[in-house]
């Protein structure tokens, strides 16, 4: 689940990456059965308690939401099983989304009376209202191809090719500078439109 300690990991190796001129491309991708469970409930009944520690959590999520879109290079999604919650948010800052066959999105906050305060900027980027209010005020499970579809990724492939592809993908769109890049990722996300 996406604690403080691993959120913070994420944007500190995103703007590592992005700092170091050796690197290419990111792909982030996870092991086990799922992507993310998304965010740790546990930690949550903490966070509601200190109102600074949710404000720092709160800063610590956008700033994990906004690194992909403000890096220089390519940033690829490898997803597959659970996709969920704040972890599906960040699979959609990505520029690119692969799914393997066996991807679930799911947004469950309202079923924990959750604001859903990171998913709903993120699906507006990327769905109309009517879907958005679908896949979260019901909480339903969106699989790889309605994902795809809805244009939420780019791709389904096999979940025993996911990492290759979503590496051979980054390359792909490596092959431009990092300052060319960062302008089109820049253009692309002040127009509203999904990266």
């Amino acid at each position: 689940a996406l604690n403080n300690a691993l959120v913070g990991a994420i944007v500190a190796a995103l703007r590592a990456a992005d700092a170091e001129p050796d690197v290419a491309a990111v792909v982030i991708a996870a092991a086990g059965p799922g992507f993310s469970a998304g965010a740790d409930l546990g930690e949550r009944a903490i966070l509601i308690a200190d109102p600074e520690a949710r404000v720092a959590r709160g800063a610590l999520s956008d700033a994990m939401l906004a690194a992909p879109g403000l890096m220089g290079k390519p940033v690829v999604a490898a997803i597959h099983g659970a996709t969920v919650g704040a972890g599906a948010s960040l699979a959609l800052s990505c520029d690119l989304v692969l799914g393997a066959e066996d991807l679930r999105f799911a947004w469950p906050e309202a079923k924990h009376d959750i604001y859903p305060s990171l998913v709903l900027p993120m699906l507006l980027r990327h769905l109309g209202p009517k879907d958005v209010f679908d896949v979260v005020a019901t909480g339903r499970p969106v699989l790889a191809a309605e994902a795809l579809a809805l244009r939420l990724i780019n791709r389904v492939v096999p979940r025993a090719a996911l990492l290759e592809e979503a590496c051979a993908l980054a390359e792909s769109a490596a092959q431009y500078g990092t300052d060319s890049l960062r302008r089109i990722k820049a253009v692309i996300n002040a127009s509203g439109v999904a990266p």
